[in-house]
């Protein structure tokens, strides 16, 4: 197995939202770091696997008592230490393969946005329930492939290995945990649509591709070809921005379900190892 957790592009950087659509993305993505600072124990020692740009770590730490954040990319890793790093906030780059920590060593582990990346998801949870301590839990988020893919349907994130449904994510999670809840992220009615919409305007563009010609794409070309084909998104975006996008959207839009998950915009895994 060369390396569990991929380098992933896409990466939400707080400052770059030039657009509703990528606002609401990170404010849905805040959220979830919300809801789990919350949840950690006051003064607990937590780890962020996949903590990409640092900025969820940062606020986790001003909770726990000492949260490490890995991450497979150097790069990352170096820009969230310069940016973020204190003395219970710490960032270290790791192999994607073994988390480099003692069986039973946290009170809780965070993983967003990343188990839809990993070639193997079961290991993937194996190694945060062998450092996670007795009655420690692990939060996880993924989007919720049944409200962004039709069935049988491949992701359109080409860093994507693969996008869950609940009953999917519920079934993954149990291969290690005995309890496990699967709930779901999503927003007011407006949120809801807007990013119904921001899917729909991706799907036509893969739409384009019937014949899958992009397999034809030369690897250093998918890039730029990508790049091109997400500045017509966002183009179309700005175009229907109504310019307060910063002022007109929060927290407040989003909200937990604990039923009927399958039109939420993220799913929402809570396991406890017993």
């Amino acid at each position: 197995m060369k390396e569990l957790i991929s380098k992933v592009g896409g990466r939400v950087i707080p400052e770059s939202c030039d657009s509703k659509e990528e606002y609401l993305m990170y404010l849905r993505h805040l959220f979830a770091y919300q809801f789990a600072k919350d949840m950690i124990p006051q003064n607990g020692f937590v780890l962020e696997v996949g903590c990409g740009e640092g900025y969820g770590t940062n606020l986790l730490s001003q909770h726990a008592g000492k949260i490490i954040g890995l991450d497979v990319d150097e790069n990352t890793i170096a820009h969230a230490s310069k940016k973020y790093h204190s003395e219970n906030c710490i960032f270290e780059v790791y192999d994607g393969v073994r988390i480099p920590y003692n069986d039973n060593t946290f009170d809780a582990v965070i993983s967003f946005q990343v188990i839809e990346h990993l070639q193997n998801d079961i290991s993937y949870i194996s190694e945060i329930c062998r450092v996670l301590k007795v009655n420690g839990f692990l939060i996880l988020t993924t989007p919720n492939r049944t409200c962004r893919l039709k069935s049988g349907q491949k992701p359109w994130n080409r860093f994507h290995v693969r996008e869950y449904a609940p009953h999917e994510l519920d079934h993954v999670l149990k291969s290690k945990f005995s309890d496990v809840k699967v709930w779901g992220i999503r927003g007011n009615e407006e949120v809801q649509e807007i990013e119904m919409e921001r899917v729909r305007q991706v799907l036509k563009i893969v739409s384009f591709d019937y014949f899958n010609l992009r397999k034809l794409i030369p690897e250093p070309l998918k890039p730029v070809v990508i790049k091109v084909l997400r500045k017509i998104v966002r183009r179309n975006q700005k175009s229907n921005n109504d310019g307060d996008f910063l002022n007109r959207y929060s927290l407040k839009d989003f909200f937990v379900v604990k039923n009927n998950v399958r039109d939420s915009l993220d799913l929402l895994g809570i396991c406890r190892k017993r």
